[in-house]
């Protein structure tokens, strides 16, 4: 025979139900509130967060080899490292920027579009003075450039566009040309305030001075390359160019036709200021190398080699019979 329930029971019964149903519905409003989040239409998401990866590993690139450039052209150690990548509006972009600046309008071929390099004062005013034979430091206040230090600047910024332009060459091939140097901001009104655009800035370091260099890429500048700027795409030509040996062999072949000059020394000899400057046609100046003794070869001013002089046909030639260590390493 069946039970038959109370009506208590049947309470108890039918407010368990209505709980569980409470519980199900706060649940899922709990999923779609975490699903929901706030959109703001004034700095809209145009680059995906794969795209920003992309253009990051581009500037890390970069960075590395502006270094390598800086160093050798500014002759002192300089490090620069990627600080920030990201996206937002043009207006932001350019509220941030210090004025007076030295800001430099470029042009990028193909897609024929303009962007931005800025420089913060300290940083353009240290690598000028090392330029012009300082040591490399941003004395008084930010100013603007004269037209002595805009030339030298514009020198230095079709450098870093080169360099930029090779960064890039795996994803676009493009030529960057230098448009016009600016003081401040408000002349480098290259897109809409409210368009969004790629910021990209790195640190530079060099001796006491240190300093951010930025660029500003518009979205309709990047929009012709964003189905490029893939990270899987990235790391593909990554892996295929380090397994190519076609880099390796072209720097090869390309050292191999640098020309070094060599040189044999022959002896050396001690003289009196004196009796130098009583020299005559004629006179004799004993050296103190022996014959038979192996002469120093000098590559490149460096001592190199010990070797034995000698003829081939109606030339001078030099036999090598030992090769010397140095700091510099063995050639």
């Amino acid at each position: 025979m069946d039970e038959i329930l109370s009506q208590e029971e049947i309470n108890a019964l039918l407010s368990s139900f209505a709980k569980q149903e409470e519980q199900r519905a706060a649940k899922g409003q709990s999923q779609e509130a975490k699903q929901v989040r706030p959109y703001d239409f004034r700095r809209p998401d145009k680059l995906s967060k794969d795209q920003l990866r992309t253009i990051e590993m581009i500037h890390e690139t970069f960075a590395r080899s502006l270094s390598t450039w800086m160093s050798s052209y500014l002759r002192m150690p300089v490090r620069a490292t990627l600080a920030s990548c990201g996206q937002l509006s043009f207006d932001e972009f350019s509220s941030s920027l210090p004025a007076p600046s030295a800001i430099a309008v470029f042009n990028m071929s193909p897609p024929d579009g303009e962007a931005i390099l800025a420089l913060d004062p300290p940083l353009a005013f240290a690598m000028l003075d090392r330029v012009l034979g300082g040591p490399g430091q941003a004395r008084g206040k930010p100013r603007e450039l004269t037209d002595i230090e805009q030339q030298l600047m514009r020198d230095l910024v079709a450098k870093v566009l080169e360099i930029l332009a090779h960064a890039w060459a795996d994803v676009a091939a493009f030529s960057a040309r230098l448009v016009n140097m600016v003081a401040g901001p408000q002349f480098a009104q290259i897109t809409a305030e409210t368009e969004t655009v790629g910021a990209v800035s790195l640190q530079v370091t060099f001796g006491e001075a240190a300093g951010n260099a930025s660029f500003c890429f518009p979205y309709p500048l990047l929009q012709p390359v964003l189905p490029r700027l893939a990270a899987t795409r990235w790391f593909k030509r990554q892996a295929g160019r380090a397994g190519d040996a076609g880099p390796t062999e072209a720097i090869r072949h390309r050292i191999s036709a640098v020309k070094v000059p060599v040189s044999v020394e022959l002896g050396q000899a001690s003289v009196m200021v004196g009796d130098f400057l009583d020299l005559a046609p004629g006179d004799i100046i004993r050296l103190e190398s022996m014959r038979g003794e192996d002469l120093v070869v000098r590559v490149g001013g460096g001592p190199k080699f010990l070797g034995r002089p000698g003829v081939i046909g109606k030339r001078l030639a030099f036999q090598v019979s030992r090769v010397l260590h140095d700091r510099g390493g063995m050639l």
